[in-house]
Parts: structure tokens; C-alpha cells; sequence
């Protein structure tokens, strides 16, 4: 891996761009805290700015060095605001160009977050994240995931800085738009840039790769997407999520080696016939017994029909679907059936939250799980604890996701497992925890 060199050398430092004040419409950064610029009307006082704004009279006016109000003056209103929503202000407001210019230093590492973080959908950046004292109705719900990551990174990058590294770490706002990424990367702001994290969906991230995916400077992470077409464009690209090709190898590996007696039926949706054959192959050359049904739509979908490919025996049922409607069907109807059975999905079946968890003990449902996250192990305790201190809250699975990924490709230590996926192309990772519903929770297989 080509940062790693350079991450062994590295010191102590986070570098993050600082302003002294910047101006965002009604909001200002001054020396790191933020305000909203109030401009005072006849007969306000603190006491009724104080209310207007929920802080306290004492925080006001310290604020502003306790002058006395006068009509049209613009006042400084102290805000909440997390560490995440500071850089995205930042960022916005100078579109990361102020960092640019900085000397590279040969031990220092740059990495870039390209996300779609939505600021022109909000109408503040204050309106972001759960601190911030506007409803959660009016924030932009698609800028969730890109922040929730970013406060993944941010954990990340204050552990290593307390091992010794300089990191500068870069935010773009993709906003999901093929023409803005291709402006950032028009205007060079990736051109010294040693470890690229996203952009998070294939579109964009396709067109960092065909600029970036060749120069052995650079490493470009594909943290979300699950399509491995981005691999074909360069051999310094890793993906985190594997395709579900990947996902039914390893599924199968695992069923050859625990379960060697059981009957096996593959219940899959005509569009899903490719990955039923996928499976049916593999168990063929282990001379294991197969069967498929293929489902046109849900109304066939029944106790009777799949009852007919059961007997008394012992199985093993696979269900090659990401589809949240498909599996919300059928896994009722399963779950209606006496036969001892062993259900296999796919990686997203961990979010389908309508399932009902004692169907799914039931029928001892297993899944891969690219998110699984071990609350047991000591290094995710104390992130966990780290991310709690500063956001007040417990990280979601993107957070959790990018705390992984940056540290792995910051460190080269992980669970990850990466092997070439195309012969001239990037690398895959091929670890995908196989997880279970037990005991009204997700565990991880043995």
C-alpha cells in the first residue's frame, strides 16, 4: 500500500483548516465556536434575545463583551454545534481551497472525505446534526449517512494523532453530483491528496477512479458501494463491500463445512435466477442435493407451494434476495412451516427491521454482515466511549464503518482481507463476518 511508507514516519499532529471568521448567511465561525449574527430590533434586550434563541444571558452577552444594545447592531448569539458540523462549515464556506495552498510535508498524510454531505439542500448547517437546536424535521435526512461518517473519521483521526501521526484531513461535499465531483477534480483539489475515502456512490466514484485509479500515489477507498465494476480502473483501489457473488461464495464455503447432511433449497425471485444457479453449482460439484423455486411475483409466495419441495428432512434454505419486499414476504410464510430449517440471506437483511425477530430465531437465520461491529472487543469499547464524549451519542454503523476503514488504511491493521478481484485491477476485501439472530440479537458465528 503506497500511504504506508509514509505513515510510518508520520508525528503527532491533526491538522484540520482553521479560520479566524468566516461568514455563511446568518452564521459565523470565530476561533473555532459558533454564532449566529443577530442584527437587534427596537426594545430587544438579552433577556428577549436570550429566549429567542434558547442560551443563557450569561453566555450571550460574554459573547459580547457585555455592551450595551442598540438598534441595528449586529450581536454574536452562541450556538451548539459538534466538531463535524465546524469542518462542514468550513469547508463549505471555502470550498477546502484555503488548504491547498499549504506545504506538503513528507510526513504528514492527506486524506480526502468525499461524501454527499447535501449543504445547499439545508438551510443552515446548524440544521444538520441532532445538536443543533432546529427540528429534526427540517433537516435534509440524506446528509445523516455523510455525517455520520465524517464523526466515524473524525474518532479515527484523533486516535492516530495520539500514536504519533500528522494527518490533514480534506472534506468535499459531493452532493451526489457527477459535475461537482468533476469540478473538485478539475480544480486539482485531490492532486496532493495520499488516501481517498469515496465518494460513497458507484456514479462518482467511477470518476475519481478513472482520474486517480492508476497513479501508485494514491489510494482510493470505495467505503458503501457493493458494485465491483470500479476495480477494473486501477490496481490502488480497495473495496470494503464485497459484491453478492462474493457474499454466496462464501455463504457456501461455510454451509460445505458446518452443514454436510442437509437437504438444501434455494427460494429465489426469477430476476435472482443467476445467483440460484450460482449457488446450485457450487453444491452440485460437493454432490449435494438441490432444489430452486422461482418466484415470478409475491402471490405465489405460499405455505402450500413452498411445502411442496419439503420433506421431513433436515434444510438448508437460501434466499439470494436484497429485496426488502421479497424477503418481507417470504420469511412469514417460512416461519409458518414445521420444518427444521436454516435460513441464508444476503448483507442488507440486518436493516429490514419489519422482520420479526422471532421468526428470524426461529428459522436461525444467518446473513454476511460487512457492518457487524463486536461490542466486546476492547479496541470498539473504547471507540465507542471516545465517540460518546464528543458527539453525546452512540455511533451508528457509518460511523462505526469509516472508524474501521480509516484506521485499516491508516495503520494496515484490521479485520479487513484484501485479494485482487480483476487480474490488472484494484483489490477486494473478502472478510465478511457471517452473522445470526440469537437471543433477540445479531451475533456473530462461530
Amino acid at each position: 500500500m503506497g500511504i504506508i511508507k509514509k505513515i510510518v514516519i508520520a508525528l503527532l499532529m491533526v491538522f484540520v483548516v482553521s479560520l479566524s471568521a468566516q461568514t455563511q448567511n446568518d452564521s459565523l465561525l470565530i476561533k473555532g465556536k459558533m454564532y449566529i449574527q443577530h442584527t437587534v430590533k427596537p426594545t430587544e434586550t438579552y433577556k428577549i434575545i436570550s429566549k429567542k434563541y434558547n442560551v443563557s444571558i450569561n453566555d450571550l452577552k460574554s459573547s459580547n463583551k457585555n455592551v450595551k444594545l442598540y438598534f441595528n447592531q449586529q450581536l454574536l448569539v452562541p450556538v451548539k454545534s459538534t466538531f463535524s458540523e465546524r469542518i462542514l462549515f468550513k469547508s463549505r464556506q471555502l470550498e477546502s481551497t484555503s488548504i491547498i495552498g499549504v506545504k506538503k510535508q513528507s510526513d504528514t498524510l492527506n486524506i480526502a472525505l468525499l461524501f454527499p454531505f447535501y449543504t445547499t439542500k439545508n438551510d443552515s448547517l446548524l440544521s444538520f446534526l441532532a445538536k443543533s437546536q432546529q427540528l429534526k424535521e427540517d433537516v435534509y435526512k440524506k446528509s445523516y449517512m455523510a455525517l455520520s461518517f465524517l464523526e466515524g473519521v473524525i474518532i479515527a483521526i484523533d486516535s492516530l494523532s495520539k500514536t504519533g501521526m500528522k494527518i490533514n484531513l480534506f472534506v468535499y461535499d459531493t452532493e451526489n453530483d457527477t459535475s461537482k465531483v468533476q469540478q473538485i477534480i478539475a480544480e486539482e483539489k485531490l492532486k496532493n491528496i495520499d488516501l481517498i475515502i469515496g465518494p460513497a456512490y458507484q456514479k462518482n466514484l467511477l470518476i475519481v477512479a478513472k482520474e486517480y485509479g492508476k497513479n501508485s500515489d494514491k489510494t482510493i477507498v470505495s467505503p458503501l458501494s457493493k458494485n465491483s465494476n470500479v476495480l477494473k480502473y486501477g490496481s490502488n483501489i480497495y473495496q470494503i463491500i464485497p459484491p453478492e457473488k462474493v457474499q454466496i461464495k462464501n455463504i457456501s464455503d461455510y454451509i460445505s463445512e458446518k452443514y454436510k447432511d442437509e437437504r438444501i433449497l434455494i427460494l429465489a425471485q426469477k430476476k435472482n435466477e443467476k445467483h440460484a444457479k450460482e449457488y446450485k453449482k457450487v453444491f452440485r460439484k460437493n454432490k449435494r442435493r438441490v432444489k430452486i423455486r422461482l418466484f415470478d411475483g409475491f402471490t405465489d409466495i405460499t405455505k402450500d407451494t413452498i411445502c411442496t419441495f419439503l420433506s421431513n428432512n433436515k434444510y438448508i434454505v437460501l434466499i439470494p434476495s436484497t429485496d426488502r419486499s421479497f424477503v418481507s414476504k417470504i420469511i412469514p410464510v417460512l416461519g409458518t412451516i414445521d420444518t427444521n430449517m436454516t435460513v441464508f440471506g444476503l448483507y442488507n437483511w440486518g436493516s429490514f427491521e419489519n422482520l420479526d425477530i422471532e421468526t428470524l430465531m426461529k428459522l436461525n437465520v444467518h446473513f454476511p454482515n460487512p457492518y457487524f461491529f463486536d461490542y466486546e472487543n476492547k479496541l470498539n469499547k473504547r471507540f465507542v466511549m471516545l465517540f460518546k464524549d464528543k458527539f453525546s451519542e452512540l455511533p451508528d454503523k457509518y460511523a462505526q464503518l469509516a472508524f474501521a476503514e480509516c484506521l485499516y488504511f491508516c495503520t494496515n491493521k484490521g479485520d479487513y482481507k484484501f485479494k485482487k478481484y480483476y487480474q490488472r485491477g484494484g483489490k477486494l476485501n473478502y472478510n465478511l463476518p457471517l452473522v445470526k439472530y440469537s437471543d433477540y440479537s445479531i451475533k456473530k458465528v462461530d
